[in-house]
């Protein structure tokens, strides 16, 4: 009890360091433990892999702080045993570009609310609509803390359709998640990832596929239950007490939205690079020895004088592009989108520059992870904790190992809701722990991106769930209560997928 005429002090709530303090804290921790486990080495195979069963014990070399200090360095340039991560930061930042120069188009925003006003009376396929277009920008870019933007901008036509405003945050959140849970080409979340364990992202890109068309649906399916719900007994939507001020608050407009013929071509090419993103990036003979077409145009192109001398002769075919590819083509269509807007030059260097600047942040998470692994790979110590993973969850029957992993992610994932920062913390020794069980590493990818776009639907350290909840005036006790069993299903289903995964590769 506060004595009177004093002001109780308020206490000053928790707030969770941000990814850059907590992977240097790892950083910090993995070399002081390099002072107490042992030292340690497995035999390797042809390509580098350790061999299960080989471990054995070596001389530790325990890490100081000269050694901390540079570690994200090397991260960043790379060493004989570490993969530079510099083609990754350079890809991630040339991302923003591109997504940079879609923003100022504003062909996406303006096709985005074409298609909602279009579609405004006819409930089942508006929402059908808007669920696929957000697991689109899901998948291809994990969308997620613009979330609120999408929210702002659904709601009156939802609110007018005689709906709730849990129906747009269950679009935006549920679509936008369901999408990143099923990641294809996402370079936040699946690209870190498998650039982290040495793999390509197009491994597993076919179960991840399938994946997305059959979640994407099954929210699809939720939400317009619901919605037919509400739309029946709008008394039954927790947020019935505030309809009046909903309707008021967010207003139809009334603003005929048109596309010009400039933002028309610069939306194709939105779609055009994404499209080109995923095929090049299935391993396209891996799925079928026959299946050579992309090699033989390329193997074309080199064997044709005048062609090759113009295209060049080392033209990297389809199914074998990876960040340096990837990055070159982003860069290309930033450009072009640019000369089809009619910017000039300055505007467009102008634009690449600001978007690149503006995940600068999350670039440099990949050389700060890159620093874990060189430390502990300086300090001997990587293979002693796999060698406890080898004989302990790797030691479990595959389809146990996914499922506890799952769980294991998905915990992680609430308190780490960074697809990089997640990646980043964990991905080198889950990839190793993997390859122990005899699970292919590409559905450890996909295990850590089914759990992150649970946790990021859910957690209360998802951004994207406080700011649509938060604008839609609903508590996050209410949002929990209602989304926690789409969140069992989604997980029950995403199991089925994993195990099927497994029997498949």
């Amino acid at each position: 009890m506060s004595k009177k005429g004093v002001t109780p002090s308020k206490k000053k709530k928790f707030k969770t360091p941000n990814t850059y303090v907590i992977l240097f804290a790892v950083i910090a921790v993995i070399a002081i433990l390099s002072w107490f486990i042992p030292g340690g080495a497995y035999d390797l195979d042809d390509a580098g892999r350790a061999i299960s069963g080989t471990y054995h014990t070596v001389t530790s070399n325990p890490q100081g702080i000269w050694d901390v200090l540079l570690s994200p360095i090397i991260g960043m340039v790379g060493s004989k045993t570490t993969a530079a991560a510099i083609s990754i930061s350079l890809f991630i930042m040339l991302f923003g570009s591109f997504l940079e120069m879609m923003e100022e188009t504003g062909a996406v925003k303006t096709g985005l609310k074409k298609i909602t006003i279009k579609n405004q009376n006819n409930m089942h396929i508006l929402i059908a609509i808007l669920v696929i277009v957000m697991s689109f920008f899901g998948t291809v870019e994990g969308a997620y803390e613009e979330g609120i933007v999408y929210f702002m901008m659904f709601v009156p036509v939802i609110l007018a359709l005689g709906l709730d405003t849990v129906v747009a945050v269950m679009i935006v959140v549920l679509g936008t998640q369901i999408g990143c849970l099923a990641s294809t080409v996402n370079p936040f979340s699946v690209g870190i990832a498998s650039g982290i364990a040495g793999i390509s992202s197009g491994d597993g890109i076919g179960l991840r596929v399938l994946m997305l068309v059959v979640m994407t649906a099954l929210i699809i399916f939720i939400i317009c239950r619901y919605a037919d719900k509400i739309k029946a007994h709008p008394e039954k939507s927790v947020q019935f007490f505030r309809r009046d001020k909903d309707l008021e608050e967010f207003p139809v407009s009334k603003e005929n939205v048109e596309l010009t013929g400039k933002q028309k071509a610069a939306l194709g090419m939105f779609i055009a690079t994404f499209a080109i993103m995923i095929v090049s990036l299935v391993p396209w003979t891996a799925i079928n020895p026959s299946w050579t077409f992309f090699k033989d145009f390329v193997g074309w192109i080199a064997a044709t004088p005048i062609i090759s001398s113009v295209l060049g002769g080392d033209i990297t075919p389809f199914g074998d592009w990876y960040f340096p590819e990837l990055t070159m083509m982003l860069l290309v269509m930033t450009i072009v989108t640019g000369f089809i807007m009619k910017y000039n030059i300055n505007k467009i260097i102008d634009i690449i520059i600001k978007g690149a600047s503006g995940l600068v942040a999350t670039a440099f998470v990949v050389p700060l992870a890159r620093g874990i692994q060189v430390v502990m790979d300086s300090g001997q110590i990587t293979p002693t904790i796999l060698h406890f993973g080898e004989a302990t969850l790797s030691a479990l029957p595959p389809v146990a190992f996914v499922i506890v992993s799952l769980l294991f992610y998905f915990a992680i994932a609430c308190l780490i809701p960074s697809s990089t920062g997640l990646a980043a913390a964990t991905m080198a020794v889950m990839a190793a722990l993997a390859r122990f069980a005899g699970v292919p590493v590409s559905i450890m990818i996909t295990i850590y991106c089914v759990a992150l776009g649970m946790a990021k639907m859910i957690s209360p350290t998802s951004i994207v769930v406080m700011t649509c909840t938060s604008a839609a005036h609903m508590s996050y006790g209410d949002w929990v209560k209602h989304v926690l069993p789409t969140v069992g299903i989604v997980f029950a289903v995403s199991c089925v997928f994993l195990i099927l995964g497994l029997s498949f590769s």
